[in-house]
């Protein structure tokens, strides 16, 4: 295992990762980790309209844009929906993000959260495959802590784009020691609306407040300034993306301004973001930061990152423990489990 992630982690892609903030590696990830991903997916798109967390940002997007049309995401509930329509129709530098696109088709842009509490087949990759050594690896960090997970897919023809944005100031920790795995299950491209990233602009020394992605428009309890108009502007920005196969990561740094266009293709593009926070990283409930899915809420600001919410998965305690097995072990009732992990 040593030998494969030093394979991965060349001096080139190290000098990427530091210089400009995301780095491409190949080959990463078996053909039973991808089907566990995959039938993660289909479940969580199975629970589309019934499932608390699971939401269609294209469909939002055509109600956030209609005066007359109400807010309606079935039993989701992480967000407030009507609340977020608010502040984008309040922002006057506020406009759709939507892809040129000459299909009548009616997209699907899905997001989906913390599949890793309720699938064994998640856990499995997240844990136990390469890519928490990876990681910790790339970090120089003495053990890594799992984050979360979070799914995006763009059905084809989505003309719905995912406004650029910076991941810290969504999340409630302090600390830039923290990675971003974003993993195709299915080829992608341009043209299927793979991810794009701006060169270096992790190292700007600037935080972003978090947007609501179907606009550029912040989050209003955020302090943070907001993100600049790159949608508008592209031309002025570095902006780097890589043709993926499913099998390849993408890792971007916390900080990296990321974004995505729409989906002009006729492929499906799922795909799968895994966060991984080193031992730097501490707790900080940030003011604007989304709420997770949950949570014990049983760590203090500065508190290192050891609950139960965010598993070590860096080193294990010996060569070959299957983490995913081992959380199974705890059971619903084990001290500071979520109560919905099953």
């Amino acid at each position: 295992m040593i030998q494969d992630r030093l394979k991965h982690l060349t001096p080139e892609a190290r000098e990427a990762f530091e210089t400009d903030g995301v780095v491409c590696l190949r080959h990463v990830l078996t053909s039973r980790e991808l089907d566990h991903l995959r039938n993660a997916v289909a479940r969580q798109m199975e629970g589309l309209r019934t499932s608390k967390t699971g939401y269609d940002f294209e469909e939002l997007a055509r109600q956030v844009w209609d005066p007359e049309r109400p807010v309606d995401t079935g039993a989701a509930e992480r967000f407030d929906m009507k609340m977020m329509k608010e502040i984008v129709r309040s922002d006057e530098a506020a406009r759709p993000l939507l892809e040129e696109d000459a299909s009548s088709e009616t997209g699907l842009f899905f997001y989906d959260v913390a599949a890793w509490k309720s699938d064994r087949g998640v856990r499995e990759v997240a844990f136990d495959s390469q890519l928490p050594g990876l990681v910790a690896n790339l970090l120089g960090s003495r053990y890594l802590n799992f984050w979360e997970d979070t799914t995006f897919v763009k059905a084809p023809h989505t003309r719905q784009k995912t406004a650029f944005h910076q991941d810290l100031a969504y999340f409630q920790i302090e600390g830039d020691q923290c990675v971003i795995v974003w993993i195709p299950l299915d080829p992608a491209t341009l043209e299927s609306g793979v991810m794009q990233y701006v060169r270096g602009s992790h190292k700007w020394g600037e935080t972003y407040a978090p947007n609501v992605f179907v606009s550029q428009t912040p989050i209003r309890s955020s302090p943070e300034n907001r993100c600049p108009d790159i949608e508008a502007n592209p031309g002025n920005f570095d902006i780097v993306s890589f043709d993926v196969q499913p099998g390849d990561v993408i890792i971007h740094h916390v900080k990296t301004v990321h974004g995505a266009g729409g989906n002009r293709s006729d492929q499906w593009r799922r795909a799968v973001s895994f966060r991984y926070c080193g031992d730097e990283v501490r707790y900080l409930d940030r003011a604007g930061a989304i709420q997770q899915v949950g949570v014990s809420r049983d760590l203090e600001d500065g508190d290192r990152l050891f609950s139960a919410d965010y598993p070590v998965v860096w080193p294990k305690p010996w060569p070959g423990l299957g983490l995913a097995d081992a959380y199974d072990l705890l059971g619903p009732g084990a001290k500071g489990r979520p109560a919905s992990c099953p």
